[in-house]
């Protein structure tokens, strides 16, 4: 995605509270072409425009995406120094990233302005079902 802007001083283009509950995701995103170390995902979550995310950020972010086993992480040796822990996404995590991103894109559409927008939202594959102001599938 980059045709993201990110600002030059570094800052996130969103509120924090955004970067905090989607900072999961946006890692998923950044990992989904190829693997990278830590200081590569906060590059690429930067030209995101997601800002550039401090080790106290990131690192338990990753820490629990590999618990959930969106990620794996394995240890390959520095270009010119130490070994640094590279993360991949994994099979759950590429599932994890489809439900986030049909899950935005429902927000998005719920957000909108039109007025064919407002309480016309698309059905989206794989998308789970939506409850209805006179309750779900199961009541009656």
């Amino acid at each position: 995605m980059d045709d993201l802007d990110p600002r030059p001083d570094g800052v996130p283009q969103w509120p924090a509270t955004w970067i905090r509950a989607l900072l999961p995701s946006a890692v998923l995103a950044c990992l989904e072409l190829t693997a990278l170390h830590g200081y590569g995902i906060a590059q690429a979550l930067h030209a995101r425009g997601f800002g550039t995310p401090k080790g106290g950020s990131l690192y338990p972010v990753l820490a629990r995406l590999e618990d959930t086993g969106a990620i794996t992480a394995e240890w390959v040796p520095g270009p010119s120094g130490p070994a640094r822990r590279q993360y991949t996404l994994t099979a759950a995590g590429r599932t994890r990233l489809v439900r986030d991103r049909t899950s935005l894109t429902l927000l998005g559409h719920a957000l909108g302005t039109s007025a064919e927008g407002i309480g016309s939202v698309p059905e989206i594959e794989g998308a789970a079902p939506r409850p209805t102001p006179e309750g779900g599938p199961n009541d009656t």
